[in-house]
């Protein structure tokens, strides 16, 4: 089953209707900045600096309704406090892939840092506030010409700008749109920051959208809540450093790679660590995967009280997905830097603890599995799984019989398209340690108790 963007714009629609009327008091912001366009005759980008370095302070910047903006240059506004951004305009990036290039080269904005983002907030209490209308307040990235342009059996073109980086605390993300994301939408990092009311269209009319990330997160006290998520890659990824997530009342598809913790352990050094991470009422359409955990080879750290529940999956590959032997395919570029890919150490696990999967109904992809990702023989997805035969609801791969703790599954109603009995591949996850998985770990039906 496929979904239209007509009939996703419908639904940001209707989330739309129930959205909170709360925003900060004016007398809070008492200094006002309206930023100017040339109105598609030139790059509006000084201006739009000239407005964040004026009123970077107790103020709101208004990007006016309806009017278009080029941003040919990125934005980095890293020095705000207690701002409203106002985004009643649409902003336009350089359609050339060539022009993109050439100004991240000329910015120097290749490595992994606030400048790798075209544009970078950073700040106690900003609110990035959208229009409510429909056609008002999109980021344009052109990311279709990007995805088309992508190599044989590559992964995504060298030294693509991620769209955005949001840092504050206390501070509130909504209305966010971004139609053809060139890769990674928004990292949000800080502390108390609610997300809700976002649109991401990062459906293809040709090659796949690689790395179109929507929310990738590294934070405390995140709220991200009625939004509608289609792309290429994860819809969040919760990164170490992550503690209180909560991801509600959000629907997700296209061909996402889903609701993800990780990928964590990248650095065999570091010891990640996230906590309190809960996924309720989601609706997953034609994804590759609908609940996530990766952790990489060797990777160290602790991910305790993880929930996924009341999640619908329709059309999705790998409903409940687990694994501790993720690796990047293709690249060593990861959502925060590029990171070893080959010739790691098994020495080491992130432990899983106080893990939970309830509530889950919907449809496996049984006759056309996979997405347009797949440029590895096997596919990556597939790669280390024993003999699937796509009628998996549950996979859990745990790298050694110690590394999961405190598994639960109940109430999982996942039927294989083809009308099969649903199956698992489990590995691992021992009874002793697990006394409420709600199944035998072994590989084959699936047989909750």
């Amino acid at each position: 089953m496929l979904i239209s963007s007509a009939t996703a714009l419908a639904l940001l629609s209707a989330l739309a209707l129930g959205a909170p009327g709360y925003q900060r008091s004016d007398t809070s912001r008492p200094q006002r900045c309206i930023v100017p366009s040339s109105n598609g005759t030139a790059d509006d980008s000084p201006a739009v600096l000239k407005a964040f370095a004026r009123c970077a302070t107790d103020s709101v910047i208004v990007f006016k309704e309806g009017v278009n903006y080029n941003i040919f240059t990125p934005i980095s506004a890293t020095n705000l406090s207690n701002v409203e951004i106002r985004m009643n305009g649409n902003l336009h990036l350089p359609q050339s892939i060539a022009e993109v290039q050439r100004v991240v080269n000329r910015t120097n904005r290749v490595t992994y840092s606030d400048g790798q983002h075209w544009f970078a907030f950073k700040g106690p209490s900003i609110d990035y506030i959208g229009s409510s209308d429909i056609n008002n307040g999109w980021i344009n990235s052109y990311g279709q010409a990007w995805w088309d342009a992508n190599p044989v059996n590559g992964t995504g073109i060298d030294s693509r700008p991620h769209l955005m980086s949001f840092k504050t605390t206390g501070g509130s993300l909504k209305y966010f749109k971004s139609r053809k994301p060139i890769a990674w939408n928004v990292q949000v990092e800080g502390d108390d920051i609610t997300v809700s009311h976002a649109f991401i269209d990062a459906e293809s009319t040709g090659s796949f959208p690689f790395n179109t990330d929507g929310f990738d997160v590294t934070g405390t006290n995140v709220r991200i809540t009625d939004s509608v998520i289609y792309n290429g890659d994860d819809a969040i990824a919760v990164q170490s450093g992550s503690h209180n997530i909560l991801f509600e009342r959000n629907t997700i598809g296209y061909q996402s790679h889903g609701m993800s913790i990780g990928s964590l352990g990248e650095d065999q050094t570091d010891f990640a660590n996230v906590s309190n991470i809960h996924f309720e009422d989601v609706t997953v359409i034609d994804a590759v995967y609908g609940a996530r955990f990766k952790s990489w080879i060797g990777g160290q750290g602790l991910a305790k009280n993880i929930t996924w529940k009341n999640i619908r999956v329709y059309n999705v590959t790998f409903p409940i997905f687990v694994t501790q032997s993720y690796v990047n395919q293709g690249s060593s570029q990861t959502q925060l830097g590029d990171g070893q890919t080959t010739g790691r150490i098994n020495n080491g696990s992130v432990m899983m603890e106080d893990f939970s999967w309830s509530d889950f109904t919907g449809t496996i992809n049984t006759f056309r599995p996979g997405d347009g990702s797949c440029v590895t023989n096997p596919c990556w997805y597939d790669d280390g799984l024993p003999d699937l035969k796509h009628t998996e609801a549950v996979i859990i791969e745990c790298n050694t019989d110690t590394s999961c703790k405190n598994f639960a599954l109940e109430n999982i109603q996942i039927i294989p398209q083809s009308m099969a009995a649903p199956t698992v591949v489990c590995i691992n996850a021992t009874a002793e340690l697990n006394p409420q998985l709600g199944f035998d770990c072994k590989n084959g039906t699936f047989s909750p108790f």
